[in-house]
């Protein structure tokens, strides 16, 4: 157990690596903005449909037929876009002064949406790592070799999402190590949310409910990355570093996705 809860907690604080982003980059900028955030959005929408919603379709098809598997996976994909729809007008708006000016050419409307940006990304980062979590837990518990592999492929992908958390933080709230901070935070959910569903619903968890949250989660991340994250990054001044931001998220995804 104890190996189990080891490789869980190096997977999740390899976001936290990601995060160490923040300290490389220097005053923020609206440039570094539209970057992060179409960097972000890539990185989220490629890890959604091109991993997390393809594992739920294969995790189904082995009790059921392959339309039947794609159907169900699907539907909970949608709900998933649903659910993220109603809860977009549930997060609290941050307020102008208690974010940090960094320029006079930052305004109040841009730190706002910036701030919106980076609570949304951060929030649905952490709550994708939670399945992951439990995921690798059951893993090494059950099988440590293959709890070795998964870890080591989760924590090469943590790593860029790490760096779609840090960098946005860091522009809204002028504060680095306020983005290392929270990168590392949404890596954390891993190991506490996976030990919390070890002890607490062991016998409840099965591979189809895992799968189902997968799928559904999926929604949410694809859902934020096409309401939020890209408009808001091609919305500002620098249309040239969200194009290079999202090219770069998508590339460095599928790369860890298809290498691992």
């Amino acid at each position: 157990m104890l190996t189990a809860i080891l490789m869980t907690t190096a997977a999740g604080l390899s976001t936290g690596l990601g995060g160490l982003a923040a300290l490389l980059s220097r005053r923020p900028t609206n440039r570094l903005l539209c970057f992060s955030q179409g960097f972000a959005g890539g990185v989220m929408l490629t890890v959604s449909l091109s991993d997390m919603l393809p594992h739920a379709v294969e995790g189904y098809r082995a009790v059921m037929g392959r339309p039947r598997a794609v159907g169900a996976a699907v539907s909970l994909f949608f709900l998933g876009m649903i659910v993220a729809l109603l809860l977009q007008g549930c997060l609290p708006e941050p307020k102008p002064e208690k974010l940090a000016l960094a320029g006079a050419d930052r305004n109040a409307g841009q730190l706002l949406r910036a701030a919106r940006s980076a609570i949304i990304t951060t929030a649905v980062i952490l709550l994708h790592n939670l399945p992951e979590g439990i995921l690798t837990l059951f893993t090494g518990y059950a099988n440590p070799e293959f709890g070795l592999t998964l870890t080591l492929a989760i924590a090469l992908h943590n790593i860029p999402e790490g760096i779609a958390v840090s960098i946005p933080v860091c522009y809204a709230t002028g504060s680095r190590w306020k983005g290392i901070a929270l990168s590392l935070l949404s890596g954390l959910a891993e190991p506490v949310g996976a030990l919390a569903a070890f002890f607490l619903f062991r016998g409840v968890i099965t591979p189809l409910f895992l799968n189902g949250l997968v799928a559904a989660i999926a929604g949410i991340m694809s859902f934020v990355s096409i309401s939020e994250l890209l408009p808001e990054s091609f919305a500002g001044e620098n249309r040239a570093a969200a194009v290079a931001g999202v090219t770069l998220g998508v590339l460095v995804m599928s790369g860890g996705i298809y290498l691992l």
